[in-house]
């Protein structure tokens, strides 16, 4: 008895088509079956390609050089590149391509399967020759981590566990870099396809955000085509292609919906429910943050509030981390009764006015190139000296214009003023710059001491580890992200939106760029807070009595 094979595009007939016309619908089921009979023999030329392919290899016939495909699950990004590859091998002599991933036994699980599947069927039977090298095997990949045509091309198979010196020297029409590909590899396999004018390739699904490479591609892309995104809402939209800075390179996306081999159905239930960034990354390969970030449960949708939302009450702090070649960058706190705490105010905060200096823009901006952004223009110094600085803090609290200058008590020091100005009970600044000595009138003072003489009672900050500060903010960001934020599952760390500078570097900081890193300032002053247990003075009981022990 015949029984039609499945398959999800080449669709068989309703009884009642069927019926209507038997004669016709005959020889549609048996060029059906020679259809699917040839896909599953001969992929590389027979094969189904999903719509989403077309516009990849439009990008490529018009001129693109590097192209990374960001893909949802099971969206065929890595057959769309394990069939490119082959085509490659086979359209001329003596071609080479190199095909990347994380380690060797990935390479041999995830990569290698895929090119064997869209070799040439008439390849896989060949015996070795005087150049003919072809022997594969489901448990050791391809004999050697390599595989030769008759005509002289050539695939080799590397890792990014190798020294990065396997990659010099060598001239390739095709690299095919899957996964996690390290940004100096990239910065490295350019120049292997420069002779050739090769092709980079980059497959890339967004699990955990950003790596430093995608990055690379994507801050300051511009979306030039996108589509409707039906699970996130009627009006919602996400990008098909994107435009880097880099002009001979473009960002394609896979998703998911477009393969109909992919089980996109049951996909669709899974993502019931779920957060947007699950779902963008999961059904339509978008990267919503950066996964080398050192602050991992950080989201803005959890920890960024509006400024009304920040509690009234509760006990004020700042901190400083003060520097001579930019300009100071300053948090204020507020720690409620519950012990959480909210960033409440930056200085220089983006979108606002500095009285002589105008809106002086964003603290630190995003940058392929690096792994912690670049300086923005809010860094370049206005030139202050530590009284502006101390005047500058009045203003911003609230006090009369001068009054701090000018404020001393009956035995002529200097006194912080309180007035209007909102109250802060205690103010820390970074030990070490803190300590610097300056000579004036051929005595040395220190930073910290023209703050006090100015009127901005000031303590050194606590020394502490960058890795144990770190630990700390993350102790204030945890929350249990299976679960639904409440009163027993909650952050103690919160952010107005204000402070975009302070949520940039949260989303953003490595420390891969060191003392230069852009987003220094802003994690040093969290640092800060994070070693100063800071408690609600407000909230804490009194003591009614002594216990014995």
């Amino acid at each position: 008895m015949f029984v039609p094979t499945p398959h999800p595009v080449y669709q068989l007939p309703t009884r009642e088509q069927y019926e209507s016309n038997p004669e016709r619908w005959t020889g549609y089921i048996a060029v059906r079956e020679e259809k699917i009979r040839a896909e599953e023999e001969d992929p590389l030329r027979f094969g189904y390609e999903p719509e989403s392919w077309a516009l990849a290899r439009k990008m490529i016939k018009e001129g693109c050089r590097e192209l990374l495909i960001m893909g949802g699950n099971r969206a065929a990004k890595t057959e769309f590149a394990a069939k490119f590859v082959q085509e490659v091998l086979g359209s001329k002599e003596n071609a080479e391509a190199w095909c990347c991933q994380t380690t060797e036994k990935n390479s041999i699980d995830m990569q290698q399967p895929y090119l064997w599947k869209y070799m040439p069927p008439e390849y896989t039977r060949l015996k070795k020759g005087q150049i003919t090298n072809i022997s594969f095997s489901k448990k050791n990949g391809f004999s050697n981590g390599s595989f030769i045509y008759p005509q002289g091309s050539r695939c080799v198979f590397k890792n990014y566990a190798q020294d990065p010196k396997v990659i010099e020297g060598g001239e390739c029409d095709v690299i095919w870099c899957d996964e996690l590909v390290p940004l100096n590899w990239i910065q490295t396999l350019r120049y292997r396809l420069a002779t050739r004018g090769g092709l980079l390739l980059i497959t890339f699904t967004a699990i955990e955000g950003w790596s430093p490479t995608v990055k690379e591609y994507l801050q300051g892309a511009t979306t030039v085509l996108q589509r409707s995104a039906k699970l996130l809402g009627p009006k919602a939209t996400v990008p098909l292609l994107q435009q880097p800075v880099r002009k001979n390179s473009k960002v394609v996306y896979f998703h998911t919906e477009d393969n109909p081999f992919s089980g996109y159905e049951n996909l669709v239930k899974t993502l019931e429910g779920a957060p947007k960034e699950e779902i963008l990354t999961r059904a339509y390969g978008v990267a919503t943050r950066s996964m080398v970030s050192r602050f991992p449960k950080f989201h803005e949708r959890v920890h960024v509030v509006q400024p009304e939302n920040v509690p009234a009450a509760g006990t004020n702090y700042q901190f400083i981390d003060p520097a001579s070649a930019r300009n100071w960058f300053m948090i204020w706190v507020r720690v409620d009764v519950r012990g959480r705490h909210w960033v409440y105010r930056e200085w220089p905060a983006e979108d606002t006015v500095i009285p002589g200096e105008g809106e002086v823009g964003a603290w630190a901006e995003p940058c392929g190139k690096k792994h912690d952004g670049k300086q923005g223009p809010a860094q370049q110094s206005f030139g202050w000296g530590v009284k502006k600085y101390v005047s500058e803090v009045s203003r911003v609290e609230g006090a009369p214009q001068g009054q701090v200058d000018d404020t001393r008590n009956e035995s002529n020091e200097p006194e912080s003023v309180t007035g209007d100005r909102e109250e802060v009970l205690q103010r820390w600044m970074d030990s070490r710059f803190a300590y610097s000595p300056t000579q004036r009138n051929d005595v040395t003072i220190t930073v910290l001491e023209q703050c006090i003489e100015a009127g901005l009672d000031v303590s050194p900050a606590p020394y502490d580890l960058i890795d144990e500060g770190v630990q700390l903010i993350n102790n204030l960001l945890d929350y249990d992200k299976n679960k639904e934020v409440g009163f027993e599952n909650e952050p103690h760390l919160y952010i107005s939106s204000e402070c975009k500078g302070v949520i940039f570097a949260l989303k953003e900081w490595t420390g891969a760029d060191g003392k230069e890193g852009a987003c220094k300032d802003p994690i040093d002053t969290l640092r800060y807070m994070a070693m100063a247990q800071l408690v609600d003075i407000e909230g804490i009981p009194p003591v009614t009595g002594v216990r014995s022990y």
